[in-house]
Protein backbone atom coordinates (compact mmCIF):
# COMPACT_ATOMS: atom_id res chain seq x y z
CA UNK A 1 0.00 0.00 0.00
CA UNK A 2 1.30 3.67 -0.52
CA UNK A 3 0.10 6.52 1.63
CA UNK A 4 1.47 10.10 0.29
CA UNK A 5 2.10 12.45 3.28
CA UNK A 6 2.95 15.58 4.36
CA UNK A 7 5.44 16.71 7.41
CA UNK A 8 7.19 19.46 8.81
CA UNK A 9 11.15 19.62 8.30
CA UNK A 10 12.92 20.40 11.35
CA UNK A 11 12.97 24.30 10.30
CA UNK A 12 9.22 24.44 9.57
CA UNK A 13 9.50 23.50 5.26
CA UNK A 14 6.56 21.91 4.42
CA UNK A 15 7.84 18.35 3.07
CA UNK A 16 6.07 15.45 1.03
CA UNK A 17 6.88 11.52 1.05
CA UNK A 18 5.37 8.67 -0.04
CA UNK A 19 5.33 5.32 2.43
CA UNK A 20 5.38 1.90 1.31
CA UNK A 21 3.91 0.10 3.84
CA UNK A 22 3.78 -4.03 3.75
CA UNK A 23 0.75 -6.03 4.45
CA UNK A 24 2.51 -8.07 7.46
CA UNK A 25 3.97 -6.12 10.66
CA UNK A 26 7.39 -4.20 9.19
CA UNK A 27 11.00 -6.08 9.42
CA UNK A 28 12.52 -2.70 9.31
CA UNK A 29 12.01 0.90 8.15
CA UNK A 30 13.61 2.17 5.06
CA UNK A 31 14.14 5.81 4.25
CA UNK A 32 15.27 6.81 0.78
CA UNK A 33 16.79 10.11 -0.46
CA UNK A 34 17.88 11.40 -3.86
CA UNK A 35 20.17 13.52 -5.56
CA UNK A 36 19.92 16.86 -6.82
CA UNK A 37 17.34 17.75 -9.07
CA UNK A 38 15.56 15.01 -9.16
CA UNK A 39 12.60 13.70 -6.38
CA UNK A 40 11.07 11.10 -4.46
CA UNK A 41 10.89 8.67 -7.85
CA UNK A 42 14.32 9.21 -9.37
CA UNK A 43 12.95 8.77 -12.85
CA UNK A 44 11.24 5.81 -11.48
CA UNK A 45 13.76 3.56 -9.90
CA UNK A 46 13.22 4.48 -6.15
CA UNK A 47 9.13 3.38 -7.22
CA UNK A 48 10.84 0.02 -8.02
CA UNK A 49 13.07 -0.48 -5.36
CA UNK A 50 10.03 0.94 -2.72
CA UNK A 51 7.75 -1.76 -4.09
CA UNK A 52 10.97 -4.49 -3.73
CA UNK A 53 11.80 -3.65 -0.60
CA UNK A 54 8.31 -3.80 0.62
CA UNK A 55 8.02 -6.99 -0.79
CA UNK A 56 10.86 -8.15 1.55
CA UNK A 57 8.90 -6.97 4.73
CA UNK A 58 10.15 -3.13 4.76
CA UNK A 59 8.43 0.06 5.18
CA UNK A 60 9.60 2.50 3.27
CA UNK A 61 9.43 6.17 3.29
CA UNK A 62 10.80 8.19 -0.27
CA UNK A 63 10.33 12.02 0.03
CA UNK A 64 11.30 15.28 -1.46
CA UNK A 65 13.74 17.49 -0.23
CA UNK A 66 13.31 21.17 0.28
CA UNK A 67 12.93 23.00 -3.16
CA UNK A 68 12.21 19.97 -5.13
CA UNK A 69 9.42 17.64 -6.14
CA UNK A 70 5.90 18.80 -4.21
CA UNK A 71 8.53 19.62 -0.77
CA UNK A 72 8.18 23.89 0.03
CA UNK A 73 11.39 25.67 -0.32
CA UNK A 74 12.86 27.39 -3.31
CA UNK A 75 16.02 26.69 -4.98
CA UNK A 76 17.98 29.44 -4.88
CA UNK A 77 17.28 29.10 -0.92
CA UNK A 78 17.95 24.99 -0.47
CA UNK A 79 21.43 24.37 1.48
CA UNK A 80 22.94 21.16 2.39
CA UNK A 81 22.41 22.11 6.13
CA UNK A 82 18.43 22.63 4.95
CA UNK A 83 18.60 18.84 3.51
CA UNK A 84 20.42 17.15 6.57
CA UNK A 85 17.56 18.87 8.57
CA UNK A 86 14.77 17.36 5.86
CA UNK A 87 16.80 14.14 6.58
CA UNK A 88 16.26 14.06 10.09
CA UNK A 89 12.62 14.92 9.72
CA UNK A 90 12.27 11.79 7.46
CA UNK A 91 14.52 9.71 10.20
CA UNK A 92 11.70 10.92 12.66
CA UNK A 93 8.92 10.00 10.98
CA UNK A 94 9.98 6.35 10.69
CA UNK A 95 11.16 6.35 14.34
CA UNK A 96 7.29 7.17 15.28
CA UNK A 97 6.10 4.39 13.03
CA UNK A 98 7.86 2.02 15.19
CA UNK A 99 11.46 2.03 13.46
CA UNK A 100 13.96 0.68 15.97
CA UNK A 101 16.69 2.09 13.02
CA UNK A 102 16.73 3.11 10.41
CA UNK A 103 18.32 2.04 7.39
CA UNK A 104 18.83 4.89 4.27
CA UNK A 105 19.42 4.54 0.66
CA UNK A 106 20.54 7.58 -0.58
CA UNK A 107 21.56 8.91 -4.17
CA UNK A 108 24.30 11.49 -5.65
CA UNK A 109 23.61 14.59 -3.72
CA UNK A 110 22.27 13.58 -0.87
CA UNK A 111 25.02 11.47 -0.31
CA UNK A 112 26.84 14.12 1.83
CA UNK A 113 23.54 15.39 3.97
CA UNK A 114 23.31 11.71 4.87
CA UNK A 115 26.77 10.88 5.80
CA UNK A 116 27.16 14.22 7.81
CA UNK A 117 23.55 13.18 9.57
CA UNK A 118 24.31 9.84 10.02
CA UNK A 119 27.91 10.93 11.95
CA UNK A 120 25.88 12.84 14.26
CA UNK A 121 23.28 9.77 14.68
CA UNK A 122 24.93 6.85 15.20
CA UNK A 123 22.32 5.65 17.27
CA UNK A 124 19.34 6.36 15.10
CA UNK A 125 20.81 4.40 11.52
CA UNK A 126 21.35 1.16 11.20
CA UNK A 127 22.77 0.66 8.22
CA UNK A 128 23.63 3.07 5.03
CA UNK A 129 23.59 2.25 1.20
CA UNK A 130 25.60 5.16 -0.55
CA UNK A 131 24.39 4.98 -4.64
CA UNK A 132 26.75 7.42 -6.51
CA UNK A 133 27.64 9.98 -3.60
CA UNK A 134 28.79 13.38 -4.01
CA UNK A 135 31.62 13.60 -0.98
CA UNK A 136 33.35 16.58 -2.49
CA UNK A 137 31.70 19.53 -3.67
CA UNK A 138 34.95 21.19 -4.85
CA UNK A 139 35.87 18.14 -7.41
CA UNK A 140 32.60 17.58 -8.64
CA UNK A 141 31.31 21.47 -8.39
CA UNK A 142 33.95 24.39 -7.68
CA UNK A 143 36.50 22.50 -9.34
CA UNK A 144 34.63 19.85 -11.36
CA UNK A 145 36.64 17.32 -13.21
CA UNK A 146 33.40 15.99 -15.06
CA UNK A 147 31.56 16.70 -17.96
CA UNK A 148 28.42 17.44 -16.11
CA UNK A 149 29.32 20.26 -13.73
CA UNK A 150 31.89 22.19 -16.03
CA UNK A 151 28.92 23.31 -18.51
CA UNK A 152 27.76 24.62 -15.79
CA UNK A 153 30.17 25.86 -13.05
CA UNK A 154 32.35 28.07 -15.47
CA UNK A 155 32.52 31.64 -16.58
CA UNK A 156 28.77 32.12 -17.95
CA UNK A 157 27.72 30.53 -14.64
CA UNK A 158 29.01 32.53 -12.18
CA UNK A 159 28.66 35.77 -14.36
CA UNK A 160 24.89 34.72 -13.71
CA UNK A 161 25.31 34.19 -9.91
CA UNK A 162 26.57 37.82 -9.84
CA UNK A 163 24.04 39.39 -11.83
CA UNK A 164 21.10 37.29 -10.78
CA UNK A 165 22.24 35.80 -7.50
CA UNK A 166 22.23 32.03 -8.89
CA UNK A 167 23.97 29.75 -11.22
CA UNK A 168 21.67 27.62 -13.22
CA UNK A 169 22.77 23.97 -12.61
CA UNK A 170 21.40 21.05 -15.82
CA UNK A 171 19.71 24.64 -17.00
CA UNK A 172 17.13 23.85 -14.39
CA UNK A 173 18.00 24.41 -10.83
CA UNK A 174 18.90 27.55 -9.02
CA UNK A 175 22.01 27.06 -6.81
CA UNK A 176 22.23 29.93 -4.85
CA UNK A 177 24.63 31.93 -3.18
CA UNK A 178 24.10 30.19 0.47
CA UNK A 179 24.50 26.58 -1.27
CA UNK A 180 27.69 27.76 -3.36
CA UNK A 181 29.23 29.06 0.27
CA UNK A 182 28.57 25.98 1.87
CA UNK A 183 30.78 24.30 -1.16
CA UNK A 184 33.40 26.03 -0.28
CA UNK A 185 33.48 25.18 3.32
CA UNK A 186 31.47 21.50 3.91
CA UNK A 187 33.92 18.48 3.36
CA UNK A 188 31.26 15.40 3.65
CA UNK A 189 34.20 12.68 2.81
CA UNK A 190 35.95 13.89 6.38
CA UNK A 191 32.71 12.54 8.14
CA UNK A 192 32.64 9.02 6.65
CA UNK A 193 35.30 7.84 9.30
CA UNK A 194 33.04 8.91 12.19
CA UNK A 195 30.41 6.53 11.13
CA UNK A 196 29.86 3.26 13.01
CA UNK A 197 27.25 1.39 11.39
CA UNK A 198 27.56 -0.88 7.97
CA UNK A 199 27.87 1.53 4.76
CA UNK A 200 27.70 -0.30 1.46
CA UNK A 201 28.96 2.35 -1.30
CA UNK A 202 27.95 1.75 -5.45
CA UNK A 203 29.45 3.22 -8.12
CA UNK A 204 29.67 3.11 -11.60
CA UNK A 205 33.16 3.85 -12.70
CA UNK A 206 32.33 5.22 -15.54
CA UNK A 207 30.19 7.84 -13.67
CA UNK A 208 30.31 11.46 -15.74
CA UNK A 209 29.05 13.33 -13.06
CA UNK A 210 30.31 12.41 -9.66
CA UNK A 211 33.79 11.44 -9.17
CA UNK A 212 33.88 7.31 -9.11
CA UNK A 213 37.67 7.78 -7.32
CA UNK A 214 36.38 9.91 -4.20
CA UNK A 215 33.78 7.62 -3.27
CA UNK A 216 36.33 4.29 -3.57
CA UNK A 217 39.02 5.97 -1.76
CA UNK A 218 36.67 7.32 1.44
CA UNK A 219 34.06 4.31 1.38
CA UNK A 220 36.09 2.82 3.95
CA UNK A 221 34.74 4.14 7.23
CA UNK A 222 34.81 1.10 9.33
CA UNK A 223 35.33 -2.48 9.23
CA UNK A 224 31.82 -3.02 7.92
CA UNK A 225 31.91 -0.91 5.04
CA UNK A 226 32.26 -2.40 1.73
CA UNK A 227 32.08 -0.95 -1.87
CA UNK A 228 30.78 -2.28 -4.90
CA UNK A 229 31.50 -1.51 -8.94
CA UNK A 230 29.28 -1.48 -11.04
CA UNK A 231 31.73 -1.82 -14.43
CA UNK A 232 30.92 0.62 -17.53
CA UNK A 233 28.22 1.84 -15.71
CA UNK A 234 27.49 5.98 -15.59
CA UNK A 235 25.73 8.21 -13.46
CA UNK A 236 22.16 6.47 -12.53
CA UNK A 237 24.07 3.10 -13.61
CA UNK A 238 21.70 1.91 -16.64
CA UNK A 239 18.57 0.01 -16.57
CA UNK A 240 20.86 -2.75 -17.57
CA UNK A 241 22.35 -2.94 -14.15
CA UNK A 242 19.31 -1.90 -12.22
CA UNK A 243 18.65 -5.35 -11.31
CA UNK A 244 22.15 -5.75 -9.92
CA UNK A 245 21.80 -2.64 -7.62
CA UNK A 246 18.63 -3.46 -6.30
CA UNK A 247 19.56 -6.96 -5.37
CA UNK A 248 22.79 -5.69 -3.89
CA UNK A 249 20.63 -3.10 -1.64
CA UNK A 250 18.14 -5.68 -0.71
CA UNK A 251 21.02 -7.89 0.61
CA UNK A 252 22.71 -5.59 2.37
CA UNK A 253 19.33 -4.37 4.52
CA UNK A 254 18.58 -8.04 4.92
CA UNK A 255 22.00 -8.77 6.60
CA UNK A 256 22.78 -5.48 8.49
CA UNK A 257 19.00 -4.26 9.22
CA UNK A 258 16.82 -6.92 9.41
CA UNK A 259 18.71 -9.03 11.53
CA UNK A 260 18.85 -5.94 13.40
CA UNK A 261 15.25 -5.25 13.89
CA UNK A 262 14.38 -8.97 14.43
CA UNK A 263 16.77 -8.69 17.95
CA UNK A 264 15.20 -5.95 18.85
CA UNK A 265 11.40 -6.68 18.58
Amino acid sequence: MEQKVYYDSMDGLKLCGVLTIPERKPVGFVLMAHGITTNKDESGIYIRIANRLCREGYEVLRFDFRAHGESEGKQREMTVSGEIMDLEAGVEQLLNRGAQKIGIVVSSFGGGPCVMYTHKNNDKVGCVVLLQPVLDYIKTFLEPELPWAKQSFNEKGYENLRKKGYLLLDGIFEIGAPLMEEFKEIRPYEHMKFIKCPVLTIHGDEDTKVPYDVALKYHKCNKKSEFMTIKGADHGFGEENEGKVTDAIVNWLNKHLRELDLEDT
